[in-house]
């Protein structure tokens, strides 16, 4: 039984008893109203029926305000059996969803709160949250950050340091399991991308390059979402923070797998010599499984349809590459290779940007895949396999057309992380206080490098960058190792027409203070050299030795010591390390 199925028996219950409750003729029990349209919103956001759970919503508010206005009669009374009657529907339909459950599902929430505009199916983002699930979520949020930051910071010193990483999914476990988290974005998704990532890093043998600063950026992006919805009641799904660390996790994924043939110069050959064999991971899944997969990938299809921000989008597409991944090893018949092929299709597209930049027609095509696995079990297995194979070109064709597309857009922040910042560097680079750099409208003249709107990315190019700067802003000269080490300088020609003129008349009394800073370093008078340090004297290693009477007086000290191990019960070895050490003092204190 997959999850759909136990959710539609699990919701129809509820809605049995809720049926029951309110067609009889007298007044209802408002308390067990209320309490049994908040199960039935449960069981839905468990299940990940949003446009059902945004119905139950609503329903479950329509109750809460009939207990508190102490109000029912017969108009009540039918729009709650019309709302019965409608969730059956949707419910029943919950495996197969489409564009006429989508529209039902919105026209119910209209009618159980008329004041809600039609193309909202539910209220605002944290609208619903009281003072004290915002509270819960500043803490809980407040612990998954500090958790994050900890783990990114032990993987700075051990990149093998897995149960630092193991312990966020620990502390995250108490918001995972808060009951509106998927009305509160980005965090949900932000949870999730946060999971992903562990698996990512936990799962590998070697270390996951960049993994500090991808946790670094969890970190920010968690704590800021975490106090905007404790505060204000909602987050900014689309700030810096949540950018970067999008970013950053979709390129922990492997992208498309390039050809050996695309390596080659384009000339008659010889280029492939002997092709080798493909080796064949065969994997056979069931029809439960293949059913779950599809209802999860009909899901997704509707949350990414749903998503508010190109960001959250993002994110919600990057959580099904451990499905893609899964299904990607699919094989034994049409329908698996079929599907191996299209999950192939599915994950490039999102290592890509094709599943944001083509949303529609990639969820479209999810939506396809989904159904085909739903019916895997009684479908026939051709006709299925075709769906799959058409959806897999689809996919192709989204690709052709958006690299055919000229992208003259500005990249968004997110998109300008230079890929150094993969590196495994300080997760906060240092900068120089009371420095002030010129601004972008006046340039330095003596400065080379990047522009200045680079220099404050990380990397060897920026550092470089920000180094020649400071020097021209100070008028600081090359550096030399001969002043380092203290040997006399090249004299300058300043320096040699003083030392030619010197019964000439003195020149005149000159402001250093207003020469520029580069003229008055290079006029500076020159310090004297300093003389070499001497070389130390070498110290024979017998001098550092216990030597006669302070020999014997260690070795009576240790003797002390045997003693307070043998009765201890220490070691053999640990004695006899330290009886040796006392044959040895002896032979130091007779031989001197």
């Amino acid at each position: 039984m997959g999850l759909t199925e136990f959710f539609a028996m699990e919701a129809s219950e509820y809605l049995e008893r809720l049926d029951s409750l309110v067609s009889s003729p007298t007044r209802p029990d408002t308390g067990e109203f209320v309490r049994l349209t908040r199960a039935l919103r449960g069981s839905a956001l468990m299940a990940r029926q949003s446009s059902i759970a945004a119905a139950s919503a609503a329903f479950e508010r329509f109750a809460r305000a009939c207990r508190e206005a102490d109000a029912w009669d017969e108009s009540l009374r039918q729009r709650a059996v019309r709302a019965v009657d409608d969730l059956k529907i949707l419910v029943r339909q919950a495996g197969r969803w489409g564009d006429a459950e989508e529209r039902r599902a919105r026209n119910l929430v209209r009618d159980l709160a008329p004041e809600a505009p039609t193309d909202a199916p539910a209220e605002p983002a944290g609208a619903g949250l009281d003072s004290g699930a915002r509270a819960f979520i500043g803490r809980e949020g407040a612990a998954v950050a500090s958790a994050l930051d900890q783990a990114a910071k032990a993987l700075q010193q051990n990149p093998m340091a897995h149960d630092a990483v193991h312990r966020v999914l620990s502390v995250a476990q108490p918001l995972r399991g808060l009951s509106n988290l998927s009305d509160v974005p980005p965090l949900g998704d932000l949870l999730e991308g946060v999971e992903q990532a562990v698996a990512q890093i936990v799962s590998r043998r070697e270390p996951l390059r960049g993994a500090p600063l991808l946790l670094d950026a969890a970190a920010k992006a968690v704590a800021r979402s975490a106090r905007e919805l404790a505060t204000e009641g909602s987050a900014d799904a689309e700030a810096d923070e949540v950018q970067r660390f999008a970013t950053l996790l979709g390129r922990t994924e492997e992208g498309a797998v390039v050809s050996i043939e695309a390596l080659f110069h384009e000339d008659e050959g010889p280029h492939v010599l002997e092709r080798g064999t493909v080796p064949v991971r065969r994997r056979v899944l069931g029809h439960v499984e293949l059913v779950s997969h599809g209802e999860h990938l009909v899901q997704a299809a509707h949350d990414l349809e749903q998503a508010i921000s190109p960001t959250q989008r993002s994110l919600r597409a990057q959580s099904l590459m451990p499905t893609f991944r899964a299904l990607t090893e699919a094989s034994g018949n049409p329908v698996l290779n079929a599907i191996a092929r299209f999950a192939a299709s599915a994950r490039d597209a999102v290592a890509r940007g094709d599943a944001v930049a083509g949303a529609e027609t990639f969820a479209a095509r999810l939506q396809e895949a989904g159904h085909a696995l739903v019916e895997a079990a009684t479908g026939d297995e051709l006709e299925l396999a075709q769906t799959l194979h058409d959806a897999t070109e689809a996919l192709e064709t989204l690709r052709q057309s958006l690299d055919a597309k000229p992208r003259i857009e500005a990249a968004p922040p997110h998109e300008a992380v230079r890929a150094t910042e993969l590196e495994d560097a300080a997760l906060e680079p240092a900068t120089t206080p009371g420095v002030a750099e010129p601004s972008a409208s006046e340039p330095s003249a003596t400065m080379e490098g990047p522009p200045a709107a680079d220099l404050d990315e990380p990397g060897l190019e920026a550092s470089w960058a920000r180094f020649e700067q400071l020097l021209a802003a100070r008028g600081l000269g090359s550096p030399s190792l001969e002043e380092l080490i203290g040997a006399t300088p090249p004299t300058e020609p300043a320096a040699e027409a003083a030392a030619e003129g010197a019964t000439a008349e003195p020149p005149p009394q000159v402001d250093r203070a207003a020469e520029p800073p580069a003229k008055r370093a290079a006029t500076a008078p020159t310090r004297p050299a300093l003389a070499p340090l001497p070389e130390p004297a070498l110290v024979p290693i017998i001098d550092l030795c216990y030597s006669g009477r302070d020999a014997l007086v260690r070795a009576a000290g240790l003797r002390r010591q045997i003693t307070d191990q043998l009765a201890a019960g220490a070691p053999s070895e640990s004695v006899r390390d330290l009886i040796e050490e006392v044959l040895d003092l002896v032979d130091l204190g007779l031989s001197a």
